[in-house]
């Protein structure tokens, strides 16, 4: 993504570094970067591009739509990085229903790989609390 592979490029920013003043548009791909870093120690981060899209909502308040961010990388994500009893049901869900995305969607790909599809089986399995 981006020219000579450069993610953090305009003009589209989340942030407000470099004065970007272009707003987030349907249509439009960003790397979604959450991290935690602990200083002198360590850090980690989840790296997926995402695709600005409509969001199908309820309500659209006078008519102004939303957005929502839809993934384009589609990878497991360690749970065995994850401390389950620290996150909340929300955030299991969300990782939970991640996953099944993952699975749902690469799983066809991998038709006749069984090594393969047995990994991605493992890596996507449900976790819980």
């Amino acid at each position: 993504m981006g020219a000579a592979l450069n993610v953090h490029e305009g003009p589209q920013s989340i942030s407000f570094r470099f004065a970007i003043t272009q707003p987030l548009m349907v249509g439009m791909i960003v790397s979604n970067e959450p991290g935690y870093y602990e200083d002198g120690a360590f850090g980690v981060r989840i790296e997926n591009l995402v695709k600005i899209e409509e969001a199908q909502t309820e309500f659209n308040f006078g008519g102004k739509t939303f957005m929502r961010f839809a993934p384009l990388t589609l990878v497991p994500i360690e749970t065995k990085l994850m401390d389950v009893a620290m996150m909340s049901e929300r955030e299991v869900a969300w990782v939970n229903s991640y996953h099944a995305t993952v699975r749902e969607r690469v799983a066809p790909r991998l038709e006749g790989k069984e090594q393969e599809l047995a990994w991605l089986h493992t890596k996507t399995e449900p976790i819980t609390k």
